[in-house]
């Protein structure tokens, strides 16, 4: 059976792809972006998000999007035309705890989803469409993310990474491939539920989450706490100056809110199982950060 992929050169689309051509389905892979140079007959196929379907396929019934779920309801029309009867919605915890943000950018962006997510499955509904939501936490494969690989990052160029406050909001990030993983079961679950919540196996502190990640690139778990109103000035520089011009004033004071979600439903419905947090696909990433934050006190 063919599987239709929306968003297939994101984060999660790179892990999806091979998933379902190792399962043997035949892939169809919408993107604005132009047709990859590839030989003919090889899958996965491609064609531009609202139009005609590859030669040789009449329907595509299934469809996995991995794009920002407002595109998803944006192209709903269009996917039913394809054929479409199931379907799996990629959105973000970012709905509930970017909701109340002190940003009003961070604001608009949690009604967005909010809208986006109410408008896929009630078009869905009414139309006889069996509709998937999941919520991922924070998302990373780190290497290309833009959440753990942006704080190896900051360290690398600065030597440590500033902290509002002590850091002790937790967090779960996610990786790529267990939201991938997702995905493919919920697309072939025989009766799931509307909205899932997928988050990672362990609850990090924000800081250990910074040393952690430091500890598997290979560099010194440094941080530097500081107060509110300073972290808040640094920010506002960084972001005026261009430094760092996709960054919150909200982040600070969030580094020390839990930002916690239960994915028991996920792990009985679709068996997720995700893994622990390591960037380097390292076993020992705990211990090596313990090592290493010893060797920094000596």
């Amino acid at each position: 059976m063919p599987v239709g992929v929306l968003g297939g050169r994101s984060l999660v689309g790179r892990f999806l792809i091979p998933r379902l051509v190792k399962r043997g389905h035949p892939v169809v892979v919408s993107s604005r972006m132009s047709e990859p140079s590839r030989s003919s007959g090889t899958n996965p196929s491609w064609c531009r998000p609202g139009g005609p379907l590859p030669p040789g396929m009449e329907q595509v019934r299934i469809w996995i999007a991995v794009c920002p779920i407002w595109a998803t309801a944006d192209l709903l029309d269009w996917l039913e035309a394809c054929g479409l009867e199931r379907l799996v919605a990629l959105s973000s915890t970012s709905v509930i705890t970017k909701e109340c943000s002190g940003d009003p950018a961070e604001r608009q962006l949690a009604r967005r989803l909010a809208e986006a997510e109410a408008s896929v499955l009630e078009r869905t509904a009414d139309r006889g469409i069996t509709a998937t939501v999941l919520r991922p936490t924070m998302i990373y494969d780190g290497q290309t993310d833009g959440n753990v690989s942006a704080i190896a990052a900051c360290v690398h160029r600065f030597g440590r990474f500033p902290l509002c406050g002590p850091g002790t909001g937790l967090r779960q990030p996610v990786h790529a491939d267990d939201v991938a993983q997702a995905s493919v079961t919920a697309a072939f679950h025989p009766e799931p539920r509307p909205l899932y919540a997928v988050s990672g196996r362990d609850r990090l502190s924000f800081r250990e989450l910074v040393e952690r990640t430091c500890c598997d690139r290979g560099l010194p778990p440094r941080t530097l706490e500081l107060p509110t109103w300073i972290w808040r000035l640094l920010a506002a520089v960084a972001r005026g100056t261009g430094l760092a011009p996709g960054l919150s004033i909200a982040m600070g004071p969030r580094m020390n809110e839990d930002l916690v979600f239960d994915h028991a439903a996920a792990r009985a419905d679709l068996g997720f199982n995700p893994r622990g947090f390591t960037i380097g696909g390292r076993s020992d990433a705990a211990d090596s950060c313990t090592h290493r934050a010893t060797m920094e006190i000596r």
